[in-house]
């Protein structure tokens, strides 16, 4: 359920506010891991954890441009209560994986989003639109690969791994899509960016 409503308010809120700062908001659920991990859980989180989160939302800022976020609308309310779903995705994988299987887990999420995504559908009259066969191969690639297999890998790698650590891993999210960007869309960091891929990568340091 927490799965399918990250996703949910994610789509919505990316509908009424830009992708820029969709990106920089969903990011929030990193220093909102210890902050619920503390509030649900009773779990304080170490200075350490702190000041690399820290320091990975002001590289993560200067790589995505939200420094220079000026407004606020609908669309970023949504994206912030995604922000603190996915949040509370992160800690609950991390208590469920230390007694559960991981490809079960990664099962059990994936299906409930099916399922729970074909009803709101439903429920909202959605029109169910047949892909071409250009975007059969994205469609598939998304579902499997993207979500299928990431959440298992996600589930078996945190039965060792502390939430606040998955959650400064997240961060390089942006950093792989601007080495994607610039070997297949020839796209290019200017300094500023390049900066906050730096300091990302130096929080992810600073947390092991």
């Amino acid at each position: 359920v927490v799965v399918f409503l990250g996703f949910l308010f994610q789509v919505f809120g990316i509908k009424y506010t830009s992708a820029i700062n969709s990106a920089f908001i969903t990011s929030l659920n990193t220093p909102l891991i210890p902050l619920l991990g503390l509030l649900l859980f009773r779990k304080k989180p170490s200075l350490k954890a702190i000041f690399s989160i820290a320091l990975g939302m002001v590289g993560l800022a200067l790589l995505t441009g939200a420094y220079k976020m000026t407004s606020s609308s609908i669309g970023d309310l949504l994206t912030f209560i995604c922000a603190f779903l996915w949040a509370l995705q992160i800690l609950l994988v991390g208590r469920l994986s230390e007694k559960s299987d991981a490809l079960g887990l990664a099962y059990s999420e994936s299906i409930s989003v099916l399922i729970l995504s074909a009803l709101f559908s439903i429920f909202i009259g959605e029109n169910w639109i047949k892909p071409e066969n250009s975007t059969v191969i994205a469609v598939m690639y998304t579902g499997v690969v993207a979500t299928a297999f990431a959440f298992y890998i996600q589930a078996w790698s945190q039965k060792v791994v502390p939430p606040e650590f998955t959650g400064v891993i997240l961060l390089l999210e942006p950093v792989f899509a601007s080495i994607f960007a610039f070997f297949i869309l020839q796209e290019t960091l200017n300094l500023i960016e390049a900066l906050g891929a730096i300091l990302i990568l130096l929080s992810v340091a600073v947390s092991m």
